[in-house]
């Protein structure tokens, strides 16, 4: 078994480097990505021998990165990446994430506000910018009936919705246009290459609604190398409609199950939200770079 999408502390994970390998360990993968959002660091960890004796699986080189297409936020997967050179491209190239998280709390607060949220006057004030906003918000809406009664039941109960439903939905009233924040798909991807990596889509039905929009637009006018498509909550005809469009374009295949913790419930390393299994196979013919 084999898990190339996962989280650490390091980004919006709750684990730590050295607890992330022991569970991998523990459940005997084969071969894992470690893929934090716009940063590189944990590998800073990942590379040191002592801590690398706790996994004795392979490491795949990996990083997520948040990007934009037609002004919907998306996120692509960098693997076999140079993570030194890789770090330094993001440093350039992206607005720091607390710089980003604390303009988003603003411009969220003002939407909230104006939507009938009941949010404390001091919001602002106390968002340090050490985690994403749709976590420090969501707090607010599961501890006030009120709020609670403003957004739909299962969003209500996971974050990961929550933002996808509302925040980065640019047909909700709660859509917090980050574009200036943001570099765009192609440059995305291309300090992926930079970086020596390839890159792939993942978790395309996370986008609901504008899904099949944001993937044909991509295919169209874009090069990728591959798409995720074994993620942790597909189902079966979602993974194979995916599986198709790699053959029709050639693409490489990935999978993996977004694991970040006790900071998303139900959702575990290797087998996602339960059924997830990615086949072994899928990277025998990727040129990996392991460390």
């Amino acid at each position: 078994m084999i898990d190339l999408h996962m989280h650490t502390k390091y980004s919006d994970g709750a684990d730590e480097v050295c607890d992330l390998l022991k569970k991998a360990e523990g459940l005997n993968l084969k071969v894992i990505a470690v893929t934090d959002h716009n940063t590189c660091l944990e590998y800073g960890e990942l590379n040191n021998p002592e801590i690398r004796k706790i996994f004795s699986g392979k490491i795949l080189t990996g990083v997520e990165l948040n990007t934009k297409v037609n002004s919907h936020p998306i996120e692509i997967l960098g693997y076999n990446i140079d993570t030194d050179k890789m770090q330094e491209l993001i440093e350039k190239t992206y607005v720091s994430q607390e710089e980003r998280c604390k303009i988003e709390a603003k411009r969220l607060y003002e939407k909230c506000i104006a939507a009938g949220v009941n949010l404390p006057e001091d919001f602002i004030e106390k968002f340090d910018g050490s985690m994403f906003v749709s976590e420090y918000l969501h707090k607010f809406i599961e501890e006030d009936e009120h709020n609670r009664s403003l957004f739909d039941e299962d969003a209500v109960k996971t974050t990961g919705i929550f933002y996808r439903k509302y925040m980065s939905n640019p047909s909700s009233q709660f859509f917090v246009n980050m574009d200036d924040c943001l570099p765009d798909f192609e440059t995305a991807a291309n300090i992926v290459r930079e970086a020596g990596g390839m890159v792939f889509l993942p978790h395309i039905y996370e986008y609901r609604e504008h899904s099949m929009d944001i993937l044909d637009y991509i295919l169209k006018n874009y090069k990728i190398d591959g798409i995720e498509c074994y993620y942790r909550n597909f189902e079966e005809w979602q993974t194979e409609f995916l599986l198709n469009k790699c053959k029709e374009y050639n693409l490489y295949v990935s999978g993996g199950s977004d694991y970040h913790g006790i900071a998303h419930p139900g959702v575990e390393m290797g087998t996602g939200e339960g059924k997830l299994s990615v086949p072994d196979d899928i990277i025998n013919n990727w040129g990996k770079k392991f460390i």
